[in-house]
């Protein structure tokens, strides 16, 4: 609870993001930035091509490609087939010229930490200092309480379609579109050829991915 309020107040201290909705059916993406706070996951569509788009990361614009055949599905918040989907751009705002400054709109990271997702419905409920266990090889925990720790995405065991991300200091599941898996090293839904995906079926609720403290 403590993480949610702190994130909903981070949010709304920032220059042009009044509020990140969780519903982007009816929203125009012009009107949306990242949160400086690096607190509100967000993925942008890119300003001239389809199959590209733009990760809030740590406050900035990161520039992503989709996989090939795909293009950016701005409402859904993933990749998606080009055929499911229109193409999502952006309009170019022009900057000001004689301000002597560059634009901080653009900074690449090459830490593997600077990738991540979008966010969804969080969970209903009531839950505080949530932890997220990675069942890969690196046994990483998705501390989502931690701005530059919480910008990773998991795997999901058991479902190579389905994967964790932070949203709202929470960790939520989110699924690839259908004949997309995700893809950990990229960061993103991808071809199943390109990702490595061992399925151990196993209960969900036997509560080794979440564990409340």
């Amino acid at each position: 609870m403590i993480a949610q309020s702190f994130a909903v107040l981070m949010l709304a201290s920032a220059a042009l993001v009044a509020g990140v909705p969780r519903d982007f059916s009816n929203v125009d993406p012009n009107t949306l930035s990242c949160d400086p706070h690096g607190l509100v996951f967000l993925l942008l569509p890119h300003f001239e091509e389809c199959d590209k788009y733009y990760m809030c990361s740590h406050g900035k614009e990161v520039e992503f490609t989709c996989p090939g055949g795909t293009i950016f599905n701005f409402i859904l918040q993933t990749c998606d087939w080009a055929w499911a989907t229109k193409c999502w751009l952006r309009e170019i705002i022009e900057e000001i010229e004689g301000s002597g400054e560059e634009s901080g709109d653009f900074e690449w990271f090459s830490s593997d930490n600077a990738h991540g997702n979008a966010a969804l419905v969080p969970s209903s409920g009531q839950v505080d200092n949530v932890k997220v266990a990675t069942p890969t090889k690196f046994s990483a925990i998705l501390d989502c309480s931690n701005p530059s720790a919480a910008v990773r995405q998991l795997p999901y065991k058991g479902d190579c379609q389905r994967y964790w991300r932070c949203i709202d200091g929470l960790p939520q599941s989110v699924y690839c579109s259908d004949g997309l898996f995700f893809n950990e090293k990229s960061q993103q839904c991808d071809f199943e050829g390109n990702v490595k995906c061992n399925v151990n079926h196993e209960d969900e609720l036997t509560g080794e991915f979440i564990v409340y403290k």
